[in-house]
């Protein structure tokens, strides 16, 4: 199942500068506007730093559920679901092919976008050392179970969802918190936030660029979150693929 779809990215170089072009337009964009509220503000002591390893870590989350989202519609739209389950292939299969393809498309993704953060901003995203794996490991692992959801909305409902999938993979980012802290959310909304996997990361992340050191309880909390939300994403996919199987959905589903 990954093997496919790289082998179309390789052939396709719109393709690859689809995935290219979005991270970094959004970086830069963005980027641009924390600076200038920066050096309008006239404070020395403001610092960029957290702002841009925000939004870089940001993108390794949406990227992580833009590539699942993208795979399967790439299915749908070509008519291939019913093809593809009418093979020797089991739905396990074709949900790690899902997970492979995610984790690839978002390194592939995010790496030329931290080159151009250096490159415009002279900021590193290296300078969080050996914590920046972990944090970009948790956050495709977020990603991952989060675009497996918005999957199957996809397949339980058809083609008429598709509209609430391309919206939903932003819909997690405000709660995630990762250019402000939490405590600015209001009450409600920081109870959402703190039940998610990705605020940890995060919050770890400035903390670590604040004071030196990361949190590791934050660390395990988010692994630990990661874990029972896959689990529940997977049991939901899971029935959400019965169900389209048992209506005849999968034959159905394409443009």
């Amino acid at each position: 199942m990954a093997l496919r779809h790289i082998y179309l990215y390789l052939g396709s170089w719109p393709r690859l500068a689809e995935m290219m072009y979005w991270p970094m337009l959004n970086i830069a964009l963005y980027g641009f506007i924390s600076l200038s509220m920066v050096r309008q503000m006239g404070h020395v002591d403001v610092r960029i730093d957290a702002f841009l390893a925000g939004l870089m870590l940001a993108e390794v989350l949406t990227r992580a559920v833009m590539a699942m989202l993208v795979m399967y519609m790439e299915e749908v739209w070509s008519r291939n679901l019913g093809h593809l389950f009418a093979s020797p292939m089991r739905l396990r299969d074709f949900v790690a092919g899902m997970l492979t393809l995610g984790v690839t498309r978002c390194l592939i993704s995010v790496i030329p976008a931290f080159v151009v953060v250096y490159w415009l901003f002279h900021f590193s995203i290296l300078t969080l050392g050996w914590n920046l794996p972990v944090y970009i490991a948790l956050l495709c692992f977020n990603g991952c179970w989060y675009g497996l959801l918005i999957v199957s909305i996809i397949l339980r409902f058809g083609l008429a969802a598709e509209w609430l999938g391309w919206m939903s993979t932003w819909l997690l980012m405000p709660f995630l918190a990762p250019y402000y802290p939490v405590a600015v959310l209001p009450p409600a909304f920081q109870a959402i936030s703190w039940a998610l996997p990705g605020t940890y990361v995060f919050e770890s992340m400035k903390i670590q660029l604040t004071t030196g050191s990361a949190r590791p309880d934050y660390l395990v909390t988010a692994l630990f979150l990661n874990l029972g939300y896959f689990i529940l994403a997977g049991w939901v996919f899971t029935r959400a693929f019965r169900s389209a199987r048992q209506s005849g959905g999968l034959m159905q589903m394409g443009e």
